[in-house]
């Protein structure tokens, strides 16, 4: 049997526009490419990503930091990056990016507003049946979230706001040149509100709550986000619950054929920014599946969190969740890169170990 297309992707999120994009653009190997996308539209967030970097920072960054500040009460330090840098990217722009070269290419088609039905492998291809019909490829890769289900075994979630806040320089110091963070305890929740100063007069403003999956009390947010824009009109979101990524594996179900899992758990955690983790493993995820489909492989999964940095994981926010405070001493103890690193979800064994260590 002869394939319809080479590769079908499964969800136009930011993972699947980019390996999308960069298949578009090659030269090294012709791959015919269907994007299939649930949405009637592909959606151009004005949002930014919070991003820690290694190295340099990217030319893409709208704004970066060495530097950060996290406060509990009435104690506050700044601790300096010693390996990188945080930053913000700004969505729309690549997102739309993305969206305008797939559309001048001949061999990638996105196709929106398509349900998918069942998926079957036969006679050594993947057969999708969808809203529009059937289409069977060599390979699919599934970038949808898969975070939802899991949701109920994750042992902490979080739910939080996001606003966009462009207004006089009144509002925010101009001298404003590193992250703010204010740390506040509601029971046993931890809530951290955040200012991501972009310029004298434009901001991201977030608020985050990280609970104990039991817990369904849902934070004044509005009016944290009243407090610190001080009246000023905002565009203010509210996000959906997500999972913590010290309560769940990264690990997928071993797919067996042709049919690649490659979503993101959409479980940020959220202390400098809820989708920064996701959008950098999503950008580096794109840039190893292009390399292996480019070179007749089979592209990669995510990588599995090891069982150890969990728990290691879970029990810093245990620690932190009985008395926020031991953040600034944590802060204090340890490298600005390993507080991050370990409270977004992407620290290893040895960060947490680090920060178990210095918050005692």
């Amino acid at each position: 049997m002869r394939p319809d297309v080479d590769v079908i992707i499964i969800g136009a999120g930011l993972a699947g526009l980019l390996l999308a994009e960069r298949l578009a653009v090659s030269a090294r190997r012709r791959i015919r490419v269907e994007l299939l996308e649930q949405a009637a539209q592909i959606r151009v967030s004005a949002g930014s990503w919070s991003w820690y970097e290694q190295g340099r920072p990217r030319a893409v960054f709208a704004a970066s930091w060495p530097a950060w500040r996290v406060g509990a009460g009435y104690l506050a330090v700044s601790r300096r990056f010693v390996n990188g840098r945080y930053g913000l990217m700004r969505g729309d722009g690549i997102v739309q990016r993305a969206v305008d070269t797939i559309s001048a290419s001949q061999d990638v088609q996105l196709r929106t507003g398509v349900t998918l039905d069942a998926m079957h492998t036969s006679g050594g291809l993947v057969r999708l049946e969808t809203s529009e019909g059937a289409v069977s490829a060599a390979r699919v890769i599934d970038t949808r979230p898969a975070g939802a289900e899991l949701l109920g075994r994750a042992p902490w979630v979080r739910t939080g706001v996001r606003a966009e806040v462009r207004t006089g320089p009144g509002l925010f110091e101009p001298q404003t040149a590193s992250l703010v963070h204010r740390l506040r305890k509601e029971g046993r929740a931890l809530v951290f509100e955040t200012i991501l100063p972009l310029a004298a007069d434009h901001a991201i403003i977030e608020a985050v709550r990280i609970a104990p999956a039991a817990d369904e009390r849902r934070p004044d947010f509005d009016t944290a986000l009243d407090r610190i824009v001080n009246g000023a009109d905002a565009d203010i979101g509210l996000r959906t619950r997500s999972a913590s990524p010290v309560g769940l594996p990264d690990r997928w179900p071993a797919f067996t054929g042709l049919v690649h899992r490659a979503g993101s758990r959409g479980a940020g955690l959220a202390l400098v920014g809820a989708s920064g983790r996701d959008a950098r493993r999503a950008v580096d995820w794109a840039g190893r599946a292009f390399e292996a489909l480019t070179n007749g492989r089979p592209p990669p999964g995510l990588q599995a969190q090891a069982a150890l940095t969990r728990l290691a994981g879970r029990a810093v926010i245990g620690s932190l969740a009985s008395r926020p405070a031991r953040l600034v001493t944590m802060a204090r103890r340890t490298k600005g890169d390993s507080l991050v690193r370990a409270l977004d979800g992407s620290g290893t064994f040895l960060d947490s170990l680090q920060l178990l260590w210095a918050g005692r």
